[in-house]
């Protein structure tokens, strides 16, 4: 009787397919701005900023599909929306979100809802992208996104919201310890479980040491995800992170090899001494993406560290950067957490693509620190799409992902997703 239920609703998704799917991001070298005020011979230009200034990852699109230029081609702004209309039927497990596939989220079914049919706009957005005195050594850039993703309701929450000048870059976005063009694109809104991609208040400088090589530093507002238990409590923490990296690129930025640090100091407080601690988290990146064909891309990131738990995706806010340690009241002992991601795209025609990824994460609770059974251990993520674009405006397209998810008790579970979606850009 599942069985038909599911199938059923699976047949009622796919029959909306034409009308209901996403489209991935235009190449680099298609020239898909119009420019509606200024230099209409600017457009190239323009959109070469606009990709620049925006964020790197496949998924967060940033790119007006229109421009304004201003006088003498000193400043181009380009205000844009993006409409994501999703149908999507879960089975297995229950997934809380409808927009975010996160297998450390998946709860048990209860009876009788062990399948569901929902639609969601919820990552639908609207940006700004600017950019004043383009070409010159003082070129400097704004971006601001802001997504229909309040919690589950349709309100608004900022994604990004930045500043660049002169290789800084001051704002809310991702980590610099995050490599975002290195992650496969995905329908789902989070994207692989096991990649690093936090978005903080970040600070950075970002150097180009060559045409091939680039290095950047910075400091990320301070954050702790720590679990307290008897004889700890939590504070307010008071050192940044300094995320950094060094990058080698070639065929033009179309492939790239990083590799990424992150020092994490962390505060939390120590009833039974009375007074606070700080352990020190690290953690390493090697990550990139090469276009191996002219149609085939392949996209890796491998993150492994001590106390860098909420960096990765599908650990945030779980409390994994720390656990309690049961041999020394008023302790605490850093977890030790590795991501792990592969993934591809691959040119089918001009307008359509696939795009497929694997992504697993697993916590190790180190030697005396107190866990509980149901507390998160490690996680698989699999998603395969086809991706159609219709125009520079329309694109439609489908996903199947999987989730997995084990305790340190030993409890599993997982889910299964079928989404389709519309994606309507200006």
């Amino acid at each position: 009787m599942m069985k038909k239920s599911v199938s059923t609703i699976l047949a009622v998704t796919f029959s909306v397919l034409p009308a209901t799917v996403a489209a991935q991001a235009v190449e680099d070298d298609e020239t898909i701005v119009t420019v509606i005020v200024g230099d209409d011979n600017a457009a190239v230009d323009v959109q070469d900023e606009f990709v620049k200034n925006a964020p790197k990852r496949k998924s967060d699109n940033g790119l007006p599909r229109f421009a304004i230029v201003g006088k003498d081609n000193k400043f181009y702004l380009g205000i844009g929306a993006q409409f994501l209309g999703e149908g999507l039927v879960d089975f297995g497990g229950e997934m809380p979100s409808p927009y975010n596939f996160v297998p450390s989220a998946i709860t048990p079914a209860t009876p009788g809802n062990g399948s569901s049919l929902r639609f969601t706009a919820l990552t639908s957005s609207f940006y700004i992208n600017a950019v004043a005195l383009p070409g010159t050594k003082d070129k400097v850039g704004l971006f601001f996104k802001a997504q229909i993703n309040d919690g589950n309701d349709y309100g608004f929450n900022v994604s990004h919201f930045y500043v660049t000048y002169r290789g800084f870059q001051i704002g809310y976005t991702s980590s610099l310890f995050a490599d975002g063009a290195a992650m496969p694109f995905t329908i789902d809104a989070q994207g692989p479980n096991g990649s690093a991609n936090m978005s903080v208040f970040t600070a950075g400088y970002i150097h180009e040491f060559s045409s091939s090589i680039t290095g950047a530093i910075g400091i990320d507002a301070p954050t702790a995800d720590i679990t307290a238990g008897d004889g700890t409590s939590t504070v307010n923490q008071r050192i940044p992170a300094v995320p950094l990296y060094l990058q080698y690129g070639w065929d033009g930025g179309a492939s790239h090899i990083r590799l990424s640090g992150l020092v994490r100091p962390m505060q939390y407080r120590d009833v039974v001494a009375g007074k606070n601690r700080t352990p020190v988290g690290w953690g390493v990146q090697l990550s990139g993406l090469a276009k191996v064909l002219p149609a085939l891309t392949l996209y890796y990131d491998a993150t492994y560290g001590h106390g860098v738990a909420d960096y990765l995706q599908d650990n945030t806010g779980m409390g994994l950067d720390a656990l309690p340690d049961a041999d020394r009241d008023g302790r605490c002992r850093l977890m030790k957490s590795m991501g792990l991601t592969a993934g591809m795209s691959i040119g089918l025609t001009d307008r359509l693509v696939f795009n497929g990824a694997y992504s697993h994460v697993t916590n190790w609770a180190p030697s005396g620190a107190v866990t509980d059974d149901s507390r998160y251990r490690y996680g698989d993520y699999v998603a395969a799409n086809l991706i159609y674009t219709v125009n520079k405006i329309v694109g439609v397209g489908v996903e199947y992902d999987y989730g997995h998810r084990k305790s340190f008790g030993g409890e599993g579970l997982h889910v299964n997703r079928v989404q389709a979606q519309l994606s309507v850009t200006f």
